[in-house]
Order: structure tokens, then sequence, then C-alpha cells
């Protein structure tokens, strides 16, 4: 798991930001299927400050990854033919996109089809920055990544970790109640469902995979054993975040145990990444 350590910048960006981006789609679900009063409206905008901020935290912890802060105008240099920087482009975009949402919002600007339309678009521009995230890691150089499995574990938690974050949002806004009213619910439980079983799934048979890998170095065995009790916790929190959603979503103590899914999502996300990086296999010396 040292070389999982080594990677904490890069764990806690690939935790948050994703994580904070899914929030704003269960914010436009919401926007979709209930119909808030101005003033809920504008209590809502206030909190949509907490995953924007959220997101804003886990990119500045990425610079923390090189080796000084002015490296990162390069990455842009490699936009089309670097993963890593097709990833960051699209993660700008998105950026930009939830602060001028934000910004809009709180000016009051965003009515009726137009506050849709705007959520929509960033919520798409959300689920386009997760799958690019995990784009990012499926490089031919280090076997135990190169896999579609990393997108799909990579859009899975941004949507386990962002459903929950997202009814927090509208819940310490005092607008869940009647969202849970509408068809809100069924469409947050869904997406929740899904989006556990695409963490779960793509993270343990991306992790899974890696046993039968071997170089001269490591065996990919080895390195599975020595990040089992890591994957198993991080299996048990996401499962958890995910319950403990759906049974906010059932109107039980709705405000609590989204903080408590948000938080265990956190936890199990940021477990699965550790994970991720621990399993780290390079395909240069394999045979």
């Amino acid at each position: 798991m040292e070389a999982a350590f080594a990677e904490l910048p890069l764990a806690l960006f690939t935790t948050l930001a994703p994580m904070g981006a899914g929030a704003f789609i269960a914010l436009a679900l919401a926007f979709f299927t209930t119909k808030f009063t101005d003033e809920q409206l504008k209590k809502i905008d206030q909190m949509t400050l907490i995953p924007l901020v959220v997101v804003l935290v886990g990119f500045a912890a990425s610079f923390f990854h090189l080796a000084s802060p002015m490296h990162a105008v390069g990455v842009f240099a490699g936009i089309s033919s670097s993963p890593l920087s097709n990833e960051i482009l699209v993660g700008s975009l998105f950026v930009v996109l939830a602060v001028v949402y934000v910004i809009v919002a709180l000016a009051g600007k965003l009515q009726g089809g137009a506050r849709k339309g705007f959520a929509a678009v960033v919520a798409l521009a959300a689920i386009v920055f997760a799958c690019f995230t995990g784009m990012a890691y499926m490089m031919e150089t280090i076997a135990s990544w190169n896999s579609p499995l990393v997108i799909v574990q990579m859009l899975g938690f941004a949507l386990v970790g962002g459903l929950p974050l997202g009814t927090l949002v509208l819940g310490l806004a005092g607008s869940l109640t009647d969202a849970l009213k509408g068809s809100f619910k069924m469409a947050a439980l869904v997406v929740v469902v899904v989006g556990a079983l695409l963490a779960v799934a793509g993270f343990c048979a991306q992790v899974m995979g890696v046993n039968d890998m071997v170089n001269p170095l490591v065996s990919g065995a080895d390195l599975v054993a020595a990040a089992m009790t890591y994957l198993v916790a991080a299996v048990i929190c996401l499962l958890a975040a995910a319950v403990a959603n759906i049974v906010a979503l059932m109107g039980k103590s709705p405000v609590a145990l989204a903080g408590v899914g948000t938080v265990l999502a956190v936890v199990g996300i940021f477990l699965a990444r550790l994970v991720f990086y621990a399993v780290q296999l390079s395909v240069g010396l394999s045979f």
C-alpha cells in the first residue's frame, strides 16, 4: 500500500471532484421532477455552494501531485493526444460551467426552462468529466489500469457519491420533503442503485483482474492480497452509503441519513482509490 499513499493528492482529487460533480446530477433530477417555490430555489442555490466547494477542493488537491504548480499549464499541451490532458480539459470545462451556473443562480437569473436547461448541461458535463477521469488511467504501459472497468467505476463513484450529497443539499435547503413527494424519489433511487452497482462491480472486477498479472518484480496476486482489507472496507462503505441514501429517499430521517451517506461515500471512494493505486502493475516488465 506504500505506492497508494504516495498518490494521496490524486486519490483525493479522484474522490472529491467526481463526487461533487455527481451532486449536480442529483440537483438536475430535482429541478426536472419537482416544482420548487422561489424561496426554496434561493436556498437550494445557496446550498449548491457545498458541492461546488467539494469539486474545487478536489482540483486543489491534484496540484500537490505536481513538482511545481507552474507545471499545470503544460498539461494542456497534450490535448487530444494525452488522456490526462483531455481529463484536465474536460474537468476544467465542467468547473467553469458549474461556477457560472452557481453565480447566475445566486444572482437570481435562472428561471423556469433556463434553470432546467443549464442544470442539464452541467449534469451532462459532470457525467462526461467522470468518464474522462477514468479514461485518463487507461494506458498501455500499466496493465492493471488499462481497462474500461476504470471508466465504469469512476462513473459509479460520481453517482453513488453525488446522489447523497445532492440529497443533502436539498435537505439543508428545506426542500427535500417536497422533492420526495414527486417523481424525484424514484429517479434518484434508480440512479443511486445504478451508481452503486457500477462502482462496486467495476471496482471489484478491475482489481480482481490484477490477480492474473505478474512481472519479474511483483505478482499481481500479492498486490491484491496486500490491499484486500482496504478493498473490503471500501465495498462495505460504498454499499452502506447507497443504503443510507435509499433510506433517506424513503423519507426516514432524510437529512441526517443523506449526511451519513455522503460521509460513507467519501470514505468508500477514497479507500477504493487507494486500492486502485496500490495494485498498479506495469506491463513493461510483464511476461
